[in-house]
């Protein structure tokens, strides 16, 4: 059993967050030596503050968890509204972001806090490693897989 790890950082509600949080995720993971989730890690980070920011528009913390090789990443916001997934038939621009989280993460969910708020939190995996054609192949299936579901 590893040691466990944590970080955080609060961001104000704007533009740059995402792209603050999306550098924080990378910046620990190298320190933290956890290259495998980095990239995933990224991606959902990305996600979940963009949608902090644009629904509830209020300052926002994100969490980091290293345990036993899998990362645990939450986002904290004190908007009143809870995520949902949005059907792929209902998807014209966006609405894209849980549909993502839900495809790479291991594990996700929403944490109501006792501020009003609420936490969304997804549990990352490393990823069997494939072919870089490979992985295109996955990616593209899930991106149809997407437009199909959920």
């Amino acid at each position: 059993m590893s040691p466990r790890r944590l970080a955080h950082m609060l961001l104000a509600p704007g533009p740059a967050a995402p792209g603050r949080a999306r550098r924080f995720v990378e910046d620990t993971c190298r320190r933290w030596r956890a290259a495998e989730v980095a990239a995933d890690a990224a991606l959902v980070i990305s996600e979940l503050v963009t949608n902090a920011v644009r629904h509830a528009g209020t300052e926002v913390r994100v969490a980091l968890e290293l345990r036993d090789g899998r990362l645990t990443v939450s986002v904290h916001d004190r908007g009143p509204g809870l995520p949902h997934l949005i059907p792929a038939a209902d998807r014209d621009f966006g609405g894209r972001g849980l549909a993502i989280v839900a495809r790479l993460a291991e594990a996700w969910g929403v944490a109501v806090a006792d501020d009003g708020g609420k936490a969304v939190w997804c549990r990352l995996w490393p990823r069997v490693a494939v072919a870089a054609g490979a992985q295109w192949a996955l990616w593209r299936g899930s991106l149809e897989l997407w437009s199909a579901s959920v």
